[in-house]
């Protein structure tokens, strides 16, 4: 084994342009896949961040009816009621939906201090944080007593509490004060975490009690949209088939046609993320692809110089073959120097790879971008687990060994007297 080292070593020593040639392709490949692929997965990252809602939810909003029915017109505008919330905890829905909240909104200006600024009150009932994934930093949200006494207490955003207090001054003080909104005094009872999305930065959204907005506003049985989570539905075929039977539902309570599809519409999570993985599956292959054809360059420079190196040891196989070396011991010495020349520079280029990632997540992770209303993010955590990073690495290694057997079997058919006779 000492025997075989030292000769690999004294060859590459020899010709160390070509080595090293052969050995950037090599480690320039799989540098590229694991940084491909390292910043394929913070983009995605990115892009799933963007989505708020747990993954098991809808967002049902109404629309206009599309057919004539029953003596009405078509373009009627139907609102929810709470009929619409109830049957979904009854019979077939029932069966799928966990948690339910009907949501009534108002579009209002709310004034503390000296700041103001338009928002959104949304009146909610307790269900909608976990529904929302609503992350409580100060406080608490909405329970059920302030849905029973209409109470005029509000959940804000720690984006606007920020804003509405001098620098250094914590936004955990707010809770307890008041604000101003559309004409009302409410408490802050609650501070929720703000997400960095762009439609964050475009609607400021305050949390209220369905009740106390419902009562002010005189929306009386009416509901503006409907959230709701659920479980069992674990293919985009069963999530199709519970929208089509809930706008059926809908349609007939409100004596629109059955068959008319445009009466509601359902923001589905779990459907968008399903789409989203679909998505991401093809622009990581795509990524791998890329990063295979570069490393391919690599294989086929390992053969081509594998051939080379068996030209020129033609004389030397043939001497060895004479004095009785076998065809087997040959082939491992060519096999063993393809080997050493994929290791040690693959090994090299997934260390390059594995570091061009952390600094891609030191300098450019969670890093906002202006975009012109907003900031959005491009990178989330970018980079690639060890066993991918390994995996590919091994990947190198195999198509090395192949890359190889070539050159290397051509050299154990080399005769004896040829081989003396060239030059």
């Amino acid at each position: 084994m000492r025997d075989i080292v030292e000769e690999i070593w004294s060859t590459l020593r020899q010709n160390k342009l070509r080595t090293a040639l052969t050995g950037f392709s090599v480690a320039w490949g799989i540098f590229m896949i694991i940084s491909l692929i390292g910043a394929g997965n913070g983009v995605m990252n990115s892009v799933s961040g963007n989505i708020s809602l747990v993954p098991n939810s809808i967002e049902i909003i109404n629309r206009r009816t599309s057919k004539p029915y029953a003596g009405y017109k078509e373009g009627r505008y139907i609102e929810f009621d709470s009929h619409d919330v109830d049957i979904l905890d009854e019979g077939y829905f029932g069966e799928y939906v966990e948690d339910v909240s009907a949501i009534v909104s108002e579009t209002t200006q709310m004034v503390y201090g000296q700041y103001s600024f338009n928002c959104e009150l949304e009146g909610v009932t307790p269900l909608y944080q976990g529904i929302d994934n609503l992350e409580i930093v100060h406080g608490r949200f909405i329970n059920g007593n302030d849905l029973k006494g209409q109470r005029k207490v509000v959940v804000i955003g720690s984006k606007e509490a920020d804003q509405m207090l001098e620098k250094g001054v914590k936004i955990s003080t707010l809770v307890g004060k008041y604000l101003d909104i559309g004409g009302f005094i409410y408490k802050i009872v609650g501070i929720y975490k703000s997400d960095e999305s762009v439609a964050s930065f475009v609607n400021v959204t305050i949390y209220a009690p369905s009740t106390t907005v419902s009562s002010i506003y005189s929306k009386g049985n009416n509901i503006d949209w409907i959230q709701l989570t659920f479980h069992g539905l674990d293919t985009e075929e069963k999530n199709k088939e519970f929208e089509e039977n809930y706008r059926r539902a809908f349609n007939l309570h409100h004596h629109a046609d059955p068959t008319d599809t445009r009466t509601i519409e359902a923001y589905n999570n779990a459907v968008n993320r399903q789409r989203l993985g679909s998505v991401a599956k093809k622009i990581r292959k795509a990524l791998w692809i890329l990063g295979l054809l570069t490393l391919i360059s690599g294989i086929v420079g390992i053969s081509n110089i594998m051939l080379i190196t068996v030209k020129e040891r033609t004389h030397e196989f043939g001497i060895r073959k004479a004095i009785g070396a076998r065809p087997a011991e040959i082939l491992k010495l060519v096999i063993a120097e393809s080997i050493t020349i994929t290791t040690f520079f693959g090994y090299i280029g997934m260390v390059l790879g594995i570091a061009a990632n952390k600094i891609m997540d030191i300098t450019m992770s969670d890093k906002a971008i202006d975009v012109g209303i907003a900031k959005a993010t491009i990178f989330v955590n970018p980079g690639v687990s060890m066993s991918t990073a390994v995996e590919a690495t091994l990947l190198l290694i195999i198509a090395g060994t192949i890359a190889g057997m070539i050159p290397a079997w051509k050299a154990t058919k080399v005769k004896p007297i040829e081989a003396l006779r060239a030059e």
